[in-house]
């Protein structure tokens, strides 16, 4: 979807582009944390009463599913399932 003009998209780059590297990663890492807010929310809004360990599961399967087999993501699924119930 394109529901901005071209000339505030090349504006918005400038001013991007304008910021130092620790300044541009920030911005970064600030829109990926948030982008993981809004899918963990929607995920809660799906699943209501989800545990964190079968959120986190989720998110890597919305995020990752594409670059996996379903093997593979089933075997991911296992050992990160093993994984966070030893954290406790």
């Amino acid at each position: 979807m394109k529901d901005t003009a071209s000339e505030m998209v090349i504006k918005q780059l400038e001013i991007f582009l304008s910021k130092s590297e620790s300044e541009r990663f920030r911005i970064g890492n600030d829109l990926n944390i948030f982008g993981r807010k809004v899918l963990e929310s929607s995920i809660q809004q799906e699943h209501p009463g989800i545990s964190e360990i079968d959120l986190k599961i989720e998110v890597f399967k919305r995020c990752y599913h594409i670059f996996y087999t379903t093997d593979e993501l089933s075997r991911i699924i296992i050992s990160m399932r093993n994984f966070l119930n030893s954290e406790d």
